[in-house]
């Protein structure tokens, strides 16, 4: 999976969730995509900016204009 890492950071910044201690081998595959999709739902989580950037962070930078 090309995002695990903002996944990661963001389940252990927004849930508290730390995959690195292994808790995810006790949890269901639903359970954990209940937490990722709920991820999108947090507006300044890794994952929502990554896919759903603002317009701001969208538009290209202008330069030299004045």
């Amino acid at each position: 999976m090309a995002q695990w890492p903002l996944i990661e950071l963001d389940l252990h910044q927004f849930y508290g969730i730390d995959t690195a201690d292994g808790c995810l081998d006790a949890r269901s595959w639903r359970w954990l995509a209940h937490r990722i999709t709920g991820l999108f739902t947090i507006e300044h989580s890794r994952l929502r900016v990554k896919f759903y950037p603002s317009k701001q962070q969208q538009a290209p930078a202008r330069r030299g204009h004045r």
